[in-house]
């Protein structure tokens, strides 16, 4: 998608996250009145920004566009075309001196200012057999979702498991028995209770009975 006009400052963000829109929205309304910015935002999935604290409801409503920060006209309305976005793409080189980009797709897109806002990423126990086996998923995209949803359906009556007792893997637990595929959801923990960063000895017991009273197992 072009943007802008070659006399103002092009700013490339890698990343169309949580953290890549706010600094966006930031940007923008700082330079509401002097326009000095034309930004590019690059995005490795094929969605527009959306709040993945909100992630567990998708296994409700299967809306994308309800996990939207934004709704797509919000991106179009920007004035001067002073945004642009490529989404399902993903940054494979950087090259500094010459000030630009490289694409997946062969794109190059050149820059005045390149910010990286790419967050964390789920990662698998690759030193773990297993961890790349059929049946295993992270939890951290709409597309990791998506794969799990389609997996349970064909797993009806089987027992599901959850390695993570925080807070993303408590929901993770809870949507998965919500799928109505599994007759068992297991919570493992390498701590002595769930959601150990937060909660003391005493509150995380609390919480290991309500997880139990829902039908999930916690070893």
């Amino acid at each position: 998608m072009a943007v802008g006009n070659g006399n103002r400052t092009k700013v490339v963000v890698v990343g169309l996250g949580m953290v890549g829109i706010s600094f966006i929205e930031k940007l923008l309304k700082l330079d509401a009145r002097s326009r000095e910015y034309d930004i590019v935002v690059i995005g490795e999935e094929p969605y527009l920004a959306y709040n993945r604290v909100g992630l567990t409801s998708f296994f409700e409503h299967r809306q994308v566009d309800s996990l939207y920060l934004n709704p797509k006209e919000w991106y179009d309305a920007v004035e001067d075309n002073a945004l642009g976005y490529h989404l399902n793409t993903t940054v494979t080189e950087i090259q500094p001196d010459r000030k630009r980009v490289v694409c997946s797709d062969g794109q190059e897109v050149s820059y005045d200012i390149l910010v990286l806002a790419t967050g964390s990423d789920a990662v698998l126990p690759k030193h773990t057999p297993g961890h790349d086996a059929n049946g295993v998923f992270v939890y951290r995209t709409i597309g990791d979702l998506e794969r799990l949803i389609a997996f349970s359906a064909t797993r009806k009556g089987t027992t599901g498991a959850v390695v993570g007792g925080g807070l993303l893997g408590l929901e993770a637990a809870k949507a998965m028995l919500d799928l109505a595929c599994y007759d068992k959801v297991t919570v493992v923990e390498r701590n002595s209770w769930v959601l150990s960063r937060q909660l003391d000895a005493d509150a995380g017991a609390m919480v290991v009975e309500q997880v139990r009273d829902l039908a999930s197992t916690c070893s």
